[in-house]
């Protein structure tokens, strides 16, 4: 497998993780996929409310698993700051649908307070996207990949549909503990109302998900994870050695984002791909996984 704009990754690592929970949209995109010459569609989404999003789906590479993932990102820049990543598991045989949020990127202005730490409307905007993605590729089991203010996004998403997985970087357990240690550092931060049902809707979630956990992230401490994660058989934690969303260029790989990516398909094999495909066996997806993983 190629690696895709591995200088664009490096880049996004570092605006990722000096990023602290700030809305902040950027309008212009930085990359766009017509430049990696992969196969992609471009969309309008159109939300409940009336809103147009701007979509991106990059079609899977090879052979197709037959399983759409919906990319949820954070709070800062737009979808193009998650073009290189999205394209690396479009090689994986998914297919991954890419939205800015309202008020991001390409999509339909939206205003926009720097210090809430999140919008209900982004909910409308997963839920359009989601929605989008079983309609325009139907038969194929729907996820959701989301990131940091992506993970609440997701979370109260999970109070309308159960997705068939979620993988999770830099989960947010409980807002107002990130809106605490906000304002521990002299700094500005509002919470919707909802965020009062946060917590009881997340322990709610029955979804199987893949939770990374960076062991030196402040923003969404490790301690934090693992107490959620206890009790929950649904939900797997992955630790790595570094901060804030940096799984995917600090666990290692022979390219960056291999080791990540790695995890991603092996879970999505464990949890969707065997079940689907094996409905009735007594035999574990172990003992087939690398056989999987060498056909890609």
């Amino acid at each position: 497998m190629n690696l895709a704009r591995p200088l664009s990754l490096l880049l996004l690592c570092l605006l990722l993780t000096l990023q602290a929970f700030a809305l902040k949209p950027k309008k212009e995109y930085d990359m766009i996929p017509d430049t990696m010459k992969l196969p992609y569609e471009k969309n309008t989404i159109v939300t409940e409310d009336g809103f147009h999003l701007n979509s991106w789906t990059f079609l899977p590479s090879g052979t197709d698993k037959h399983i759409n993932v919906v990319l949820a990102y954070p709070d800062a820049g737009n979808m193009s700051w998650w073009t290189s990543q999205c394209a690396l598991l479009s090689q994986l045989g998914y297919t991954v649908v890419m939205f800015d949020y309202r008020g991001f990127g390409h999509s339909e202005p939206f205003p926009i307070t720097r210090e809430m730490l999140y919008y209900d409307e982004f909910v409308k905007d997963l839920s359009a996207a989601y929605h989008f993605a079983l309609e325009k590729y139907p038969h194929r089991s729907t996820g959701i990949w989301c990131a940091s203010m992506g993970s609440i996004i997701t979370t109260f998403f999970t109070q309308q549909v159960h997705p068939s997985f979620i993988i999770a970087d830099g989960y947010v357990t409980d807002p107002k503990k990130i809106q605490a240690r906000i304002n521990a550092q002299n700094k500005h931060c509002e919470l919707p109302f909802s965020a009062a049902s946060y917590v009881s809707t997340a322990n709610k979630i029955k979804a199987p998900m893949l939770i990374f956990s960076g062991t030196q992230d402040t923003n969404t401490p490790d301690a934090d994870v693992q107490a959620y994660a206890k009790g929950k058989p649904n939900v797997k934690v992955i630790n790595f050695e570094g901060a804030h969303l940096s799984g995917f260029f600090k666990i290692p790989g022979d390219y960056m984002g291999e080791g990540y990516l790695n995890a991603v398909d092996r879970f999505i094999y464990e949890q969707v791909l065997w079940p689907r495909e094996n409905r009735g066996s007594r035999a574990t997806p172990e003992r087939h996984f690398s056989d999987s993983l060498n056909k890609h």
